[in-house]
């Protein structure tokens, strides 16, 4: 787990301002987070055996991640304390769930290739290896090279979103995207008033246009699911019915419930059944680090919906 942190900062506001407005918020709160400290915090908690290559700064924050990450279970060893400042972010939520954020990586942009290949070497052997943005290129492709060489599955979630250069992308297995990442990776101005139908005929042409070539690729449509790719079949996916309040951590409760999912030899439409309804779950409350659920929650969570997504869509095609 190619893991970043950031100290979360969040701010509940009527709406979300306008350029050059200012807005007073209802409420506060600050927690542990970071994209790949979510998804790997959440992939632990589905019964997920983690090792998080973690890089902190040398800061009073860092002594905390690591006295949660004992708590919790998870093995620091493979933490590192690069600069002198932990990752810091500054949420607005609105109350629908929409929200935005900016983040100042401190440490995590200082993770190098040479962090990676020390690590993965000290490693047993691992099934998956997860990236994300929140951290340079460079150590993303040593680690994705070593696991090709070793024959370990790859998966990458380019957010905070920058175009990935054509060796990663042929270097990931599995891709996971939302629908504002997908419209830029496919050069589409606007995707947002897509029906789940017109995803599923348009998908395809537009993975291969862009040369993807991997074994899955799944986007996130919000509130309508998501829809994934794989070499034969492109499947809709339809969301949990619920009532957003926080959807700054859906997108990696999703990809840690993917993750965990694939993990545990699920047939994919079992596993996009369950990353919907770990992202579902983590929308329907605030913050994301206590809300990020256990196997047991999310499986009887999917037990007692009264309305429960209805049947895949699903599409073959010659690709």
């Amino acid at each position: 787990m190619l893991a970043s942190y950031v100290n979360a900062h969040c701010l509940q506001v009527a709406r979300l301002p306008l350029p050059g407005e200012s807005l007073c918020a209802g409420a506060r709160w600050v927690e542990h987070g970071g994209k790949g400290f979510n998804v790997g915090l959440g992939a632990h908690r589905l019964d997920v055996q983690v090792e998080m290559l973690l890089p902190l700064g040398a800061d009073s924050i860092a002594e905390s991640v690591l006295q949660l990450l004992h708590d919790e279970g998870l093995d620091s060893r493979w933490t590192l304390k690069i600069g002198e400042q932990s990752g810091f972010g500054v949420g607005f939520v609105a109350p629908n769930g929409d929200n935005f954020l900016a983040i100042y990586p401190g440490a995590n942009a200082l993770l190098t290739a040479e962090h990676v290949e020390q690590t993965m070497t000290a490693l047993p052997p691992i099934d998956l290896v997860y990236g994300q943005f929140e951290i340079p290129e460079a150590p993303i492709l040593a680690a994705f090279r070593l696991a090709r060489e070793q024959g370990t599955r790859t998966m990458l979630n380019p957010s905070p979103w920058r175009l990935p250069n054509a060796e990663l992308l042929a270097l990931t297995d599995i891709l996971v995207i939302n629908e504002t990442e997908a419209a830029l990776l496919f050069e589409q101005e606007d995707t947002s008033n897509l029906t789940p139908e017109q995803w599923l005929s348009r998908l395809p042409s537009w993975a291969n246009q862009c040369g993807w070539q991997g074994e899955l690729l799944v986007v996130t449509l919000g509130e309508k699911g998501c829809v994934a790719l794989t070499p034969d079949v492109v499947i809709h996916q339809p969301a949990w019915p619920i009532i957003a309040i926080d959807a700054t951590g859906a997108g990696d409760a999703f990809s840690a419930g993917l993750a965990s999912a694939l993990l545990q030899r699920l047939d994919l439409d079992e596993a996009l059944k369950i990353a919907c309804a770990c992202g579902a779950w983590v929308a329907g409350k605030q913050g994301v680090l206590q809300a990020l659920p256990a196997r047991a929650e999310i499986s009887e969570f999917m037990q007692v919906q009264i309305n429960p997504p209805a049947a895949l869509n699903t599409v073959k095609y010659n690709g």
